[in-house]
């Protein structure tokens, strides 16, 4: 039993007994993109006009025109590069295939935006961690402010502007696109004259999408992080099992047994529910896009590694730029999933290493604690990679293993067979 007057971790509450408990005021939803959100409602794929209440409005048209003429552009630009006609394993059939897929990611990211901001799902998810945020019992300024992560963000994606409108423009400059003498349809075609505006509007829509994906992950591991710090605390002090006043900002709040666990398993309950949550809006993107970008970075690093001697300077300079920043996608969209799985699993760690609350007689509590450890090893809260495997740190090793390693294969295969 914790005595009246002593401090205890998480942050120095204080434990007071005679005190009526009040509620804590609900602080503001934190803004989570800051500067981003304009840049989204630049993009034209704002798609909170495009709700039922605000499509016939001028507004809502004139969003719905802007929107459907950005999902055209890149759409003809993915159907362009299908079209190239190359012999399998050529420099022009890899060549084409980077960009596929790069143009590709925008249009899975133009849409993916467009059904984000139509869906209100940053805002929702915004209220989500207010609401969390309540249920803290030590409070941190750092964990809610974002400002080092927006001005990270910005520096991050300026490499996806700088590399693709580089190899845009030279491509539309030198009047090539594919290195293979038969493969000139995009050359040819109209799209190439615009395709360093298209290619602006692709790197747009890249960069916001996986800034989105990335900073609602973030929030999400920086909640869970901060609830295993606390339950851990809980754990050490043993105040888990024992009830008593405490004092948060001069409130006083009354914990009883089995009152504190039963707090912390309806806080863990709400951050699996939120975890699943942000899985069903964002799925759609973290199993296709680090995928594609997967591609692209197999068939640029062929390319060098296959084909160096015939590469001017400039072009392999791309392709090696092509290479990191394709890489740099799929890790932005794999590495938050594992974290959070991470996460997820510590808390078991937890509960697991906490030998009193295992041998608490208690019933309740006990069931309590059994209920929160199930939830943690049994619950669905996984995202998957193409739909079809769970992203956890196993599965990231093996992906970041295997794929990369297809681009050698391809290479090793192109050195003995000289003539494809």
């Amino acid at each position: 039993m914790v005595e009246a007057g002593t401090t205890l971790g998480l942050g120095g509450m204080y434990v007071k007994t005679g005190a009526e408990p009040t509620q804590l005021p609900s602080p503001p939803p934190p803004r989570l993109l800051g500067p981003f959100e304009s840049l989204i409602r630049f993009s034209g794929l704002d798609g909170r006009k495009l709700r039922k209440e605000s499509i016939g409005t001028v507004k809502g048209i004139g969003s719905a025109v802007i929107a459907l003429i950005i999902l055209v552009l890149l759409a003809v630009e993915v159907f362009t590069y299908m079209m190239i006609d190359a012999r399998p394993f050529s420099i022009g059939w890899a060549e084409s295939t980077v960009y596929l897929f790069l143009a590709a990611i925008s249009l899975v990211s133009a849409v993916s935006i467009l059904f984000w901001t139509r869906e209100n799902f940053i805002s929702q998810f915004e209220d989500t961690l207010s609401r969390l945020r309540t249920m803290r019992l030590s409070t941190g300024q750092s964990i809610d402010d974002f400002t080092n992560f927006h001005r990270k963000a910005a520096v991050l994606i300026i490499p996806i502007f700088l590399i693709i409108l580089s190899s845009s423009f030279y491509s539309s400059v030198t009047g090539r696109f594919q290195l293979n003498d038969n493969s000139t349809f995009y050359s040819e075609s109209i799209v190439h004259q615009f395709a360093p505006f298209i290619d602006f509007i692709g790197c747009l829509a890249s960069s916001i999408a996986v800034v989105i994906y990335v900073t609602v992950h973030t929030a999400l591991n920086r909640e869970i992080k901060h609830f295993n710090k606390e339950l851990t605390n809980s754990a050490r002090f043993q105040q888990l099992t024992v009830d008593y006043f405490i004092s948060i900002h001069q409130t006083f709040h009354l914990f009883q047994l089995p009152q504190v666990l039963d707090n912390y398993s309806k806080r863990h309950s709400d951050l699996i529910q939120l975890t699943r949550f942000v899985n069903r809006h964002l799925s759609i993107y973290g199993a296709i896009v680090p995928f594609m970008s997967l591609m692209s970075f197999v068939n640029a690093t062929y390319i060098v590694g296959s084909f160096k001697s015939s590469l001017d300077p400039i072009v392999s300079i791309l392709l090696n730029g092509i290479s990191i920043m394709s890489m740099g996608i799929t890790v932005s969209g794999l590495s938050p999933l594992v974290k959070v799985q991470n996460n997820i699993q510590e808390t078991a760690e937890i509960l697991m290493h906490d030998d009193v609350l295992q041998t608490c007689g208690d019933a309740k509590m006990h069931h309590t604690y059994r209920v929160t450890l199930d939830r943690c090893l049994h619950s669905n809260s996984k995202m998957s990679f193409l739909m079809a495997f769970p992203v956890d740190s196993n599965c990231f090793n093996r992906i970041m293993f295997i794929v990369p390693n297809i681009s050698t294969a391809m290479i090793l295969y192109r050195l003995s067979h000289p003539y494809l």
